[in-house]
């Protein structure tokens, strides 16, 4: 029984340092803002991150390491001392008997210790992600999509009889916030001038007297890449509530009830690409998109099969973007060949915490990696925009580049000003003119029915999903009920969320209406 107090008080302290080096890493290494998230990523596998996880196993055992040697010495040396004692084997000047009764209340004492500090530390570290603020959510109905969702399979939408090409840019974790005080950023010195640049020489939906940049905030959870791909092309965020046991694998529907951006042009003739530089399965973003307009993957094992990369070749999370846009130009080159009108939507990598991935051409500008490495992917998209202005599909082109979501590296919370209100950067190129002199308070989910009429489309009541069209003057849910009360109201339980979107309940939906 002693030697199993002993051995339990051991698993309880390794226990320890997992929960001390988890509130570490999600507070100090990391900025998560949704206890959603970590659910999420949990229940759909870590089956293309392999690298973040060894990197974060890593740097458990470089950070925890002298504490993790100092228990296991202890640990021995109290087995060690049990069994001999217990042999009779250990002579000291106190009596057996009592020296035994000694040593067995320093085994409880340590047990009861190392399950108080187990206890103290891991009720922080819930309080830390948000755990209890979560499980609240799910106690409180919200009618929210009952009065404000606008299903895309029952309204009109209007394309024009030629239709425009729409090329997609998700930048991973690119933020308004990167640039300088003046631009309305958090930043002493801009990250992403050309970024900057492209905004206001295009169309960032801000009033033609503001010099500040716009862009889009990120209610309840819309805060990690596959929940920002929802908001930003269904107009939702991806809760699970009680359904998280429900993952979006490829067997299984992902909101079979949702009519998203790639539906609504896949009925309008477009043929729908998304390329990314890791594997398209994470995440359940391949089986979204091969669900919802029947998209043509291209990722990591495509670059291989394509002679992009040598099949033995993995950077970050499997191949960085100066290739991603190279494959990009080539796809195009070959699409534009065809007289069907292309969605081709790609999301970049190097961008990604923890500091980013370092390559050739990043400059060394800036005092940290992950500053230099923004300020080059900032480089390489213009640049991918230039070689698409200079090609012949362009004049008919429509290029829309987002942020996915706010960055969930460390650096950058601590970064910016105390209280600093960080939007994602979000610009429309050579779309129609935005006619509206005033600048629009908006979030992600608005950027789905943005997108439609930046190519030309008009949509019946300019609203889709939660979204408002950003070329109306129909009021955002965050202009009607501010950016606080929408992101609550979107994380708490919703029947008609969970039975009628997310869970596809037909009969349930007829009875709704």
């Amino acid at each position: 029984m002693w030697i199993f107090f002993i051995t339990l008080s051991y698993l309880l302290f390794l226990f320890l340092n997992i929960i001390i080096y988890t509130k570490f890493y999600f507070t100090v290494r990391l900025s998560i803002r949704s206890f959603g998230q970590i659910l999420y990523t949990i229940q759909n596998g870590l089956s293309g991150a392999e690298s973040t996880v060894s990197e974060v196993i890593g740097d458990f055992f470089v950070r925890q390491w002298p504490y993790l040697l100092l228990g296991t010495i202890v640990y021995i040396a109290l087995l060690l001392i049990y069994i001999k004692n217990k042999r009779g084997e250990i002579k000291t000047k106190f009596e057996p008997k009592k020296f035994t009764k000694c040593l067995n209340y320093g085994i409880i004492g340590i047990l009861c210790i190392t399950i108080f500090l187990d206890l103290y530390n891991g009720f922080f570290l819930c309080r830390t992600l948000g755990v209890g603020d979560y499980l609240d959510s799910l106690r409180v109905d919200s009618d929210l999509f009952d009065n404000n969702y606008v299903d895309a399979r029952l309204t009109n939408i209007d394309f024009p009889e030629k239709k425009r090409n729409l090329i997609y840019i998700l930048s991973e974790s690119m933020e308004q916030s990167y640039t300088d005080e003046n631009e309305g950023g958090g930043f002493k010195q801009t990250l992403i001038p050309e970024l900057s640049k492209l905004a206001k020489e295009n169309n960032d939906f801000s009033s033609k007297k503001d010099h500040k940049l716009n862009g889009g905030f990120t209610p309840g959870n819309t805060t990690w890449t596959t929940a920002a791909i929802a908001a930003q092309s269904m107009g939702i965020p991806l809760n699970g509530g009680i359904n998280y046991s429900q993952n979006f694998d490829r067997d299984s529907k992902f909101f079979p009830n949702v009519f998203s951006l790639g539906d609504v042009l896949e009925n309008e003739g477009y043929h729908n690409y998304f390329m990314c530089g890791s594997d398209a399965a994470f995440g359940g973003r391949k089986n979204y998109y091969e669900q919802h307009g029947n998209y043509k993957v291209l990722d990591y094992y495509t670059a291989q099969s394509d002679g992009i990369i040598d099949e033995d070749y993995f950077e970050f999370w499997g191949y960085e973007d100066s290739k991603l846009f190279q494959y990009a130009k080539k796809e195009l080159s070959e699409i534009a060949k065809n007289e069907q009108p292309f969605n081709f939507t790609m999301l970049t990598v190097d961008t990604h915490f923890e500091d980013g991935y370092i390559c050739p051409d990043c400059p060394d500008k800036f005092d940290t990696q992950y500053e230099n490495v923004i300020n080059c992917s900032d480089h390489k998209i213009a640049e991918f925009v230039k070689w698409c202005q200079s090609q012949d599909f362009y004049k008919n082109t429509t290029i829309v580049i987002a942020g996915d979501h706010l960055s969930m590296d460390g650096f950058v919370a601590d970064a910016v000003p105390e209280g600093f209100p960080r939007k994602t950067y979000f610009t429309v190129i050579n779309g129609p003119t935005y006619e509206l002199d005033k600048t629009r308070e908006y979030s992600t989910l608005d950027i789905f029915p943005t997108i439609i009429e930046s190519l030309g489309a008009h949509i019946e009541g300019n609203r889709l999903g939660l979204g408002t069209s950003l070329y109306s003057e129909t009021p955002t849910l965050i202009e009607s009920m501010g950016y606080e009360e929408l992101s609550k109201q979107m994380s708490y339980n919703s029947y008609y969320y969970n039975a009628i979107l997310l869970s596809g309940d037909e009969l349930r939906e007829d009875a709704n209406n």
